[in-house]
């Protein structure tokens, strides 16, 4: 039997086209196709043959290091089976020949990878998150809270007389959780912004001064701080970090591109105040607040008031943002309760909270209160 192929010497990357020959005691021999010098020699038992993938080509390699490559997988097929016989030679080839096989693989495999996407890697997010020390989490959260005073923030503008109101109002909600390193800050929101609460995994929790002038009592207040709380004590904004870092991973694994890992592995704080929380993360921190709420004797309604308003509040701003003589800034409270309805009503629209949610990182806001309610 000969084999049509090329001979690797395996010191350089020369090729020269050869023919394997095998004779009728196994004994291979290479010759150059041309010259027919004799290039490698060896038993057909002592040489390494590659499994067969398709129709790539096969190699026949030597102990010397040199190797024979071949696209005839047929005569490779028959030189294994009659000198280098096994119950498992050939297997791959069988299984990826056989569409039956190869369709279930795939799904197998989506299904895989979708499970490991959904559970694995969250379940593998909160173990990191919950294993790193206090060290790491300030100096995340100092790195964040720097990016965002750059970016999104501003002094706060309350005055101090205010500030230290509701300092009072939250030191007893804050004592509720001695374990944890809480502390209040304020700071003015960017147009983008508005009224929010932000937790970095610190223990330090931001109050915009929209948010404050938002709120109508103690208890809506405390309510939201409650929430973010929540977000602190189960670690959320480094878990969503984590989560996107090990998805990172996972795509220079498939692809080997390492450069994005490198760019996400610097971002990591940039990360932290652009990620949104999943729905999960959201109704995590909503159960802690609800369950703050009902040890504290406190009305859940506090929370659903001040998220409908919130709600009313962002979709009014996008109705008048949407507009482009006007800016939302521009006008006062009273001007944008106007104008909002006069949009409202000319689109069609009713003027409650049923919009698509306050902010985009947060579940549809009618569905979540409903849920709110219920815990």
């Amino acid at each position: 039997m000969q084999i049509h192929g090329r001979w690797y010497d395996g010191k350089s990357s020369k090729s020269t086209e050869a023919t394997l020959a095998v004779a009728h005691d196994g004994q291979l021999e290479v010759r150059d196709q041309a010259a027919h010098s004799l290039l490698g020699e060896a038993h057909a038992s002592a040489v390494s043959l590659s499994s067969r993938l398709g129709n790539s080509a096969r190699f026949v390699r030597f102990a010397s290091g040199a190797a024979f490559e071949t696209t005839d997988n047929a005569a490779v097929d028959q030189l294994q089976r009659q000198w280098q016989p096994g119950r498992w030679r050939g297997v791959l080839h069988k299984l990826e020949s056989h569409l039956g096989l190869v369709v279930c693989s795939a799904v197998l495999l989506v299904g895989l990878a979708w499970a490991g996407a959904l559970y694995g890697v969250p379940a593998t997010a909160r173990v990191i998150a919950f294993s790193l020390p206090q060290d790491t989490l300030d100096r995340v959260s100092k790195e964040t809270l720097g990016l965002l005073d750059r970016m999104h923030f501003s002094p706060s503008e309350l005055p101090e007389q205010t500030r230290n109101q509701v300092r009072e109002e939250f030191a007893p909600v804050l004592a509720q959780f001695p374990e944890l390193p809480l502390k209040v800050e304020f700071r003015k929101g960017s147009e983008q912004i508005g009224a929010n609460a932000f937790a970095l995994p610190d223990g330090t929790i931001i109050f915009t001064d929209q948010m404050i002038e938002l709120s109508k009592s103690a208890d809506e207040r405390g309510a939201i701080l409650a929430h973010e709380i929540g977000h602190v004590a189960l670690r959320h904004s480094l878990r969503a970090v984590i989560q996107n870092a090990v998805i990172g991973f996972v795509y220079v694994t498939l692809v080997g591109d390492g450069s994005a890992m490198g760019d996400l592995l610097i971002g990591l704080p940039v990360l932290a105040t652009t990620l949104a929380y999943s729905r999960g993360h959201e109704s995590e921190a909503d159960a802690f607040s609800a369950e703050y709420l009902d040890r504290a004797g406190i009305d859940r309604q506090a929370f659903v008031d001040v998220m409908q308003r919130l709600g009313e509040t962002m979709r009014c701003r996008y109705l008048i943002d949407e507009q482009e003589d006007v800016s939302y800034e521009q006008l006062s409270d009273k001007e944008h309760l106007a104008l909002c309805e006069t949009l409202a009503a000319e689109q069609g629209e009713d003027t409650d909270s049923s919009w698509m949610g306050y902010l985009s990182t947060h579940p549809e806001l009618e569905e979540r209160l409903e849920d709110f309610r219920s815990l």
